[in-house]
């Protein structure tokens, strides 16, 4: 009873549901999980070393729904116009400004298979190499409206040689949390055992 009561005086209490919801990731504010774009660009054999301390390069899939994300301003590219916000490129090719080397979640990839025409497909070799004949995956978000009926694109991407240094996509390290059933141990435990 007197947890039940703890539980709801918490949930009633401003700024709540961070607290209940442990998943919404660490970072400052509003308790979003930080990303950011590297000021500074590496070939891809330098990529997954680029990111500061209590980040990593960040796969496509961590920054798909950068809403519900913070840009850190202080680690991260800035353009005149990004606000609070990252920067964004043109989906037609302009200097290098907002790409960044960005992991694929696929198999370590030389080069493009020539059967699918993947565009998001290559990883220097799992970030192994930074010769002009392989290639890596760059992103970028989209600085273009789409109409109103049609889904909006908020990333692009496509391949890069990985001898070409782009900046890095670097995402914020999640706390992991402690496995609910400890391994090693007999029967099924609970965390608060």
């Amino acid at each position: 009873m007197l947890r039940a009561l703890v539980l709801l005086a918490l949930a009633l209490a401003p700024g709540a549901c961070g607290r209940l919801h442990p998943s919404s990731g660490p970072g400052p504010g509003h308790g979003f999980r930080r990303y950011y774009l590297t000021a500074d660009a590496v070939p891809g054999a330098n990529a997954r070393e680029a990111c500061a301390r209590g980040y990593h390069m960040a796969s496509r899939f961590e920054l798909l729904d950068v809403s519900r994300m913070e840009y850190d301003l202080e680690h991260g590219l800035t353009t005149d116009d990004s606000g609070f916000g990252p920067p964004s490129r043109a989906v037609q090719p302009d200097p290098p400004g907002g790409t960044g080397w960005i992991r694929t979640g696929g198999a370590a990839q030389y080069t493009p298979a020539a059967a699918t025409g993947a565009d998001a497909a290559t990883n220097c070799a799992a970030w192994s190499s930074s010769s002009p004949q392989a290639s890596g995956t760059v992103a970028w978000l989209v600085d273009r409206f789409v109409p109103a009926h049609d889904p909006a694109a908020v990333w692009a991407g496509g391949p890069a040689t990985c001898d070409l240094p782009h900046r890095v996509w670097c995402v914020e390290d999640a706390d992991v949390p402690e496995p609910f059933f400890r391994p090693g141990r007999r029967g099924r435990q609970r965390r608060d055992d």
